[in-house]
């Protein structure tokens, strides 16, 4: 595991010396550079109110979201959506039609239509393979344009957001 050596502060914004918490507590450290430890596991000034190591955290804010990056990240999760949409829909389709489920619905479309003189409706066309997995694409196309746009149009949003009121305040903290 990496030591971080270098403190939060640099990452943290400034605030009013009124209102200001330290946003971490630095561990002592021996001259070799590593941490000193104590018969007890930590130093005194690293415990916390019941004996608990502090961690280190920093209080960030994001306070910007690029759209252009936003844009290629919900294009490029659109399109892993988009086939698995297609996988799946294939799949439904092929065991649906293994099972004779599109059959026995044409065969009732065409008993309902059906009268004396005429033949009644022809549904075979309806599920052809062809037809439900070209709409499956047609409409997993549609897909990838209105969320590609929609994520765009919604960074760009926050954006304005966060110049007029702040952007989401985040606390980081070190992992032990």
């Amino acid at each position: 595991m990496a030591k971080i050596t270098a403190p939060f502060s640099a990452l943290t914004r400034n605030r009013a010396k009124s209102d200001r918490q330290p946003a971490y507590q630095q561990p002592a450290y021996q001259q070799n550079g590593g941490p000193q430890r104590s018969p007890a596991g930590a130093s005194a000034a690293a415990r916390g109110p019941q004996g608990a190591v502090a961690t280190r955290r920093a209080q960030l804010v994001l306070s910007r979201i690029e759209p252009w990056s936003v844009m290629k990240f919900s294009f490029m999760i659109s399109l892993v959506g988009w086939v698995v949409l297609f996988v799946a829909v294939a799949a439904l389709y092929f065991m649906l039609s293994k099972l004779g489920v599109f059959h026995t619905i044409e065969s009732t479309v065409s008993q309902v239509t059906s009268s004396k003189g005429s033949p009644g409706s022809n549904a075979s066309s309806w599920f052809s393979a062809s037809r439900v997995l070209g709409y499956t694409m047609l409409v997993g196309a549609i897909n990838v344009v209105i969320i590609t746009a929609l994520a765009t149009v919604g960074s760009v949003i926050y954006n304005l957001v966060t110049h007029l009121a702040g952007g989401i305040e985040v606390t980081l903290r070190e992992t032990d």
